[in-house]
């Protein structure tokens, strides 16, 4: 499996985080923050409108790296980690984007891979959320 991941490989995705799907996203983990709901509210807030839920900006980002490795073969994520350095406005495109930055064989397990990761808005080139993971490509 280690020949098939590289340092310094790279794959990501672009997302469109409309309105209607991010609100519901919200609804279903449980985040009634009202900055997700209550149009009024996050508009007086710092924000100017309605923002996406932490849960469904990381939630993207996991799933991306579950997605990609899983087509080189059977994986587990093991640890994550984020850093939120702002908001996502609803509506915003933004794309996914990580990096494989360490590579390790554990004989018996698998090749483990730790990535680093962010979450950028198109539209301004800002990075939104920073992220790091580590998973294994199980040996078959």
């Amino acid at each position: 499996m280690a020949e098939l991941v590289k340092l310094g490989h790279s794959f990501e995705t672009d997302h469109v985080f409309h309105e209607s799907a991010s609100r519901a996203f919200a609804l279903l983990v449980g985040d009634t923050n009202p900055m997700h709901h209550d149009e009024a509210k996050a508009k007086a807030s710092r924000y100017g409108g309605l923002i996406v839920s932490g849960t469904e900006t990381t939630a993207r980002m996991m799933g991306l790296t579950a997605a990609h490795f899983a087509r080189l073969g059977p994986t587990v994520g093991m640890e994550f980690s984020f850093r939120f350095r702002r908001a996502v406005p609803m509506g915003a495109h933004a794309r996914i984007r990580w990096e494989v930055t360490e590579l390790d064989y554990k004989p018996g397990l698998g090749t483990i891979a730790i990535c680093a990761g962010t979450l950028t808005l198109l539209e301004s080139g800002e990075v939104a959320v920073e992220g790091t993971s580590k998973g294994v490509l199980l040996e078959r």
